[in-house]
């Protein structure tokens, strides 16, 4: 598959994005990623179903509702990349729900831990930890 717009981003970052904020040279990128995986399609439209009850419910009783009739219609359908995805929704519906209230969630704080990780996995053999602490702070910044 054609992954990378000279351009731009490669098609697998442009997948990550939120339809409403990709660009056009994007959109036109994520069509050709279409035509050539059309599950991917489906995939990501679903995807953005899951983003749009989050982005615009406010009441948690509805947005637990609405999260419901999602994973109904992904069973329905027969979807089985989402299985893990919906059990751990399942288990924390409530939680993940709450954010319609006040649209916060720890994403940056498990990004970066995410990037600490990587780093400190690349950097075994290192002689101490203040090369360590210097390479997560010149990344990170």
């Amino acid at each position: 598959m054609h992954t990378k717009n000279l351009t731009g981003p490669p098609a697998r970052w442009i997948i990550f994005k939120q339809y409403h904020r990709l660009s056009d040279e994007e959109l036109d990128e994520l069509d050709k990623a279409f035509l050539l995986a059309p599950q991917l399609k489906e995939y990501y439209f679903l995807r953005e179903d899951f983003h749009h009850i989050l982005d615009n419910q406010t009441d948690v009783n509805l947005a637990i509702i609405a999260l419901d009739n999602w994973v109904k219609q992904i069973h329905q359908k027969q979807i089985i990349v989402f299985d893990a995805f919906c059990k751990t929704l399942e288990r924390y519906k409530l939680y993940i729900a709450n954010y319609v209230k006040i649209k916060l969630s720890n994403a940056v704080t498990e990004g970066l831990n995410n990037l600490v990780r990587s780093i400190r996995r690349c950097s075994f053999g290192m002689p101490n930890f203040e090369n360590i602490r210097l390479r997560v702070l010149a990344i990170s910044g």
